[in-house]
C-alpha cells in the first residue's frame, strides 16, 4: 500500500533530467564552496521544494567530476554501437552491463538514464532476425526493468509506437528461437505487472499471436511455457491500482476467442509433472474465466479436469494450490461448475490441501474464496460442504490467521453464503466460536467491518454498533441480489461473490 501511495503522490510531479540535477550540484560546489555531499543534499532539497520527482536521479556520481562511471561509460558505448548497428560492440557492452549493473545500487538507473532502454528497443527493431542479439538485449532489458519503475515506464514510449510493441514484434519475428521467446515473455511479464498501459499495448500490438505460437512451437520447453503462462496471467490481472479503467476484461475475452485456451490445456498435459509450469498456466486460466461462455468452454473442453488433476498431483506445492483454488473460485460463478466442484473430487482435494497448508495465509485465503463461490445460492452444495467438515476448516483458518484482513473477510463471506439459505447450520458455526472470531476480526480490521455485519446478521448474532453504512458502503464486499447483475459487469462481483483480482497483491 505504501508503494501505491508513493506512486500516486509522484503521478502529478514533474521530473528533472540527470544533467539539470548535476548542474545544480556543480553550481553548489563551485559557487558556494559546498562539499559534494552537502551540494547533493541541497540540490535534492531545492528540487523537492519545487515539487519535483527525483526517482530518476543518480546521486552517487553527481559532482564527482573526472571520467564517467564505468556503467555510464559502458551504457554510452552500447548506445553508440546500437546506432551504428555494430553487432560485436553491442554484444561486448551487453556483457559488461550484465556483469556491472547488479553490483551497483544505482546501476539500473544509471544505465536507463544513459539511454540503454531506448537503444535496446531500437536494436530489437533493427536486428529482429538475429536471435542471439535479440535474446541478449531482452535479457539486459529485463535486468534493468526488474524493480525499477523508471526503466519500466520507458517501455511506454513513444506513444506512437511504445517499446513494448517492438518487443511483441520481435517475439512474432522469431517464433522458433526458444531463447528469444523465454527472455521476451519474461520481460513482458515483469514490465506489465502493475502497469495497465503496458498490458494494453502488448495486446494492442498483437501480443496474442506470439503467445499462441510459443505454446505451439515450444510446448516441450518448460521455461518458455511457464513464461507464456505468466504473461497470460499478468495481462489478465487488474493489478494497476493507479488507473480507473482497465482493459483486462477485454483481454481475457480476446484470449479465449483467439482459441488459446486449448493450447493451455495441451501444455498442462505435457507438463503435468512440473508444478511451477502448472502454477502459471492455472493462473492464466483463472485470468480468462471472467464470463459465463468462457467458463462453460473451460468446463467442457477439459480445463477444469486438468486443474483438478494438477491439484491432486501437487497438493503440497503452495503456489499451485493457491492458483488452482482461485481458478475454482472464478469458475464457480457458473452454477454447473459449482455443482461439479462440490459433488465431485474437487471439494475433498481443496479441504485436504487447506489442511496441508494450514499455516499459509495465501493458500487458506484462496481456499476460502473458492468455498464461498461454491456455496453461493447453492444449499445442496452447502449440505455436502458441511458433511465434509468445511465449517471446521474455515474457523480453524480464522483462528490461525487472525492478523490477515483479506483472509478473514473471505472467511466471513464464505460463512455467510453457507448459512443464509441453510439457517439450520448456524449452530454448527456458533458452537465452535464463529461469533467471537468474527467480532475479533471486525474490531481488528476495518476492511472486515461490512462482511462482519452481514455474517453476524445471517448467523443470528448481535450485529449492531457498526454505524448506519455498515455492510452497505460503496466498498462493501457484498451487494444485494438486485444489484448483482449490474455490478457483475462493472466490477466482476455479485451477491456474496468471491471473484477476485487481488491474487498478487501480497505475493
Amino acid at each position: 500500500r505504501e508503494k501505491l501511495k508513493r506512486k500516486l503522490r509522484m503521478a502529478g510531479k514533474k521530473r528533472v533530467s540527470q544533467e539539470t540535477f548535476d548542474d545544480a550540484v556543480r553550481e553548489n560546489m563551485e559557487d558556494f564552496g559546498m562539499s559534494r555531499e552537502d551540494a547533493v543534499k541541497d540540490a535534492m532539497d531545492q528540487f523537492e521544494m519545487q515539487g519535483c520527482d527525483l526517482s530518476n536521479i543518480v546521486t552517487s556520481t553527481s559532482g564527482s567530476g573526472g571520467e564517467d562511471h564505468p556503467i555510464v561509460a559502458a551504457s554510452k558505448r552500447f548506445v553508440d554501437a546500437a546506432k551504428d548497428g555494430n553487432r560485436d560492440g553491442v554484444m561486448a557492452e551487453v556483457e559488461r552491463l550484465a556483469e556491472g549493473v547488479p553490483g551497483e545500487a544505482e546501476g539500473k538507473t544509471m544505465a536507463g538514464n544513459a539511454g540503454v532502454m531506448g537503444a535496446g528497443v531500437e536494436l530489437l527493431g533493427k536486428m529482429k532476425e538475429d536471435g542471439e542479439v535479440c535474446a541478449a538485449v531482452l535479457r539486459l532489458m529485463l535486468l534493468l526493468v526488474t524493480d525499477n519503475e523508471m526503466n519500466r515506464d520507458r517501455l511506454k514510449e513513444p506513444l506512437s509506437h511504445p517499446g513494448i510493441a517492438t518487443i511483441a514484434e520481435c517475439l512474432t519475428a522469431l517464433p522458433g528461437d526458444a531463447a528469444v521467446q523465454e527472455a521476451g515473455f519474461r520481460l513482458t511479464k515483469t514490465a506489465a505487472t502493475k502497469s495497465e498501459s503496458i498490458k494494453a499495448s502488448f495486446m494492442e500490438y498483437d501480443g496474442l499471436v506470439p503467445m499462441k505460437a510459443a505454446l505451439q512451437d515450444h510446448v516441450d520447453n518448460a521455461e518458455v511455457v511457464k513464461n507464456v503462462g505468466a504473461t497470460m496471467r499478468t495481462v489478465t490481472n487488474a493489478d494497476d491500482w493507479s488507473t480507473k479503467v482497465s482493459k483486462v476484461f477485454d483481454t481475457s475475452k480476446d484470449i479465449a476467442k483467439g482459441r488459446m485456451l486449448p493450447l493451455v490445456y495441451a501444455a498442462m498435459k505435457r507438463h503435468e509433472e512440473d508444478p511451477e509450469v502448472l502454477q502459471e498456466l492455472c493462473g492464466g486460466l483463472k485470468g480468462c474465466a471472467v464470463q459465463d461462455d468462457i467458463v462453460k468452454a473451460i468446463l467442457n473442453d477439459g480445463g477444469l479436469d486438468q486443474a483438478i488433476k494438477a491439484l491432486r498431483a501437487h497438493m503440497k506445492h503452495p503456489g499451485l494450490a493457491s492458483r488452482c483454488m482461485l481458478l475454482f473460485s472464478n469458475l464457480a460463478e457458473n452454477d454447473d461448475a459449482k455443482k461439479r466442484l462440490c459433488q465431485g473430487e474437487a471439494l475433498g482435494l481443496m479441504l485436504q490441501t487447506m489442511q496441508v497448508h494450514e499455516r499459509s495465509a495465501k493458500v487458506m485465503r484462496a481456499g476460502f474464496t473458492a468455498l464461498a463461490s461454491m456455496a453461493l445460492r447453492m444449499p445442496e452444495n452447502v449440505e455436502v460442504m458441511m458433511e465434509a467438515g468445511a465449517n471446521r476448516v474455515v474457523l480453524e483458518g480464522m483462528k490461525a490467521h487472525a492478523g490477515q484482513p483479506e483472509l478473514n473477510r473471505q472467511a466471513m463471506i464464505c460463512i455467510r453464503n453457507m448459512v443464509v439459505r441453510c439457517p439450520h447450520h448456524r449452530e454448527a458455526f456458533t458452537a465452535d466460536g464463529a461469533e467471537e472470531l468474527i467480532v475479533a476480526a471486525r474490531d481488528t480490521h476495518l476492511k472486515c467491518a461490512d462482511a462482519a455485519f452481514d455474517c453476524l446478521r445471517d448467523l443470528g448474532c448481535e450485529y449492531g454498533g457498526l454505524g448506519d453504512l455498515a455492510g452497505k458502503g460503496k466498498h462493501s464486499a457484498y451487494v444485494t441480489v438486485d444489484e448483482s447483475l449490474v455490478n457483475s459487469k462493472e466490477g466482476q462481483a455479485n451477491a456474496g461473490s468471491s471473484m477476485v483480482t487481488w491474487e498478487e497483491e501480497e505475493s
